[in-house]
């Protein structure tokens, strides 16, 4: 027998949450309800996407940091902007592209309809 994979789990609740018990609350709660389901919209796109997205960060990151050693995202980020408070990425011809590109992933996973073709 097949396990149900978290994502699949965490739309299962939503939709649940939303088609039946959303309209049996009192209306005071309807908002905390959504919120609640649009938490576990993003936990499942998350599961997901989340790690392709932070492996592709870390390979933007490295690419724009000269083959940076390090491999952890924090510290990634840290030397990006202490590189780009510095200027020594002013001229870089691939900082905006790799920032828009990191951006876009991390956006669809925490506001898919903010990411425009």
């Amino acid at each position: 027998m097949n396990r149900p994979c978290a994502p699949d789990l965490l739309v299962t609740a939503r939709q649940l949450l939303l088609d039946e018990l959303l309209p049996a609350l009192p209306r005071e709660l309807h908002y905390q309800a959504r919120m609640i389901a649009s938490a576990m919209i993003t936990a499942a796109r998350d599961q997901q996407l989340g790690e392709s997205c932070a492996t592709q960060e870390r390979q933007q990151l490295q690419a724009l940091l000269d083959g940076a050693d390090n491999t952890e995202l924090p510290a990634l980020r840290r030397q990006l902007a202490a590189a780009i408070r510095l200027g020594q990425l002013d001229h870089h011809p691939q900082l905006h592209q790799s920032l828009r590109q990191i951006n876009r992933s991390q956006l669809a996973i925490n506001n898919p309809r903010a990411v425009r073709d």
